[in-house]
């Protein structure tokens, strides 16, 4: 994302590993976006471009942007449309908190770097997406 968009944010939302939006486009589980308006009950952010209004509820909202990895784990419930192909992530990925790009991960590394935009960083195991 652009320094732009952060220097325009009021803050910066992911939702809830819980909730389940029903917004297009779909914030995905770890990523973080701008916020770009907050009510009493909604926050507006910007997902890939778009506006996209959500229930306060369903996100959780920093002041600023992280700069640790998040961890999101895929529940056995969960589809996994990608299984067996090179874009399956498994049940336990990393998201950038730079470029929220998703990466597979193995074991428990204390540490990462993005293979897309090669931000390095801790990975936040205590605090999930």
């Amino acid at each position: 994302m652009s320094s732009s968009i952060d220097s325009k944010a009021l803050g910066w939302a992911r939702v809830w590993p819980v909730a389940r939006p029903t917004a297009e486009p779909m914030p995905r589980h770890g990523a973080w976006y701008p916020v770009l308006n907050r009510g009493e009950t909604r926050v507006v952010l910007n997902v890939n471009g778009e506006m996209v209004a959500l229930p306060l509820e369903q996100v959780e909202v920093r002041d600023k942007r992280p700069d640790r990895f998040t961890v999101v784990y895929r529940v056995d419930t969960q589809p996994n449309p990608v299984h067996g192909t090179r874009q399956d992530l498994g049940r336990v990925y990393a998201v950038c908190p730079g470029c929220a790009h998703r990466f597979r991960i193995f074991g428990e590394p204390e540490e990462t770097v993005c293979t897309e935009c090669r931000h390095k960083g801790v990975i936040a195991w205590w605090e999930t997406g």
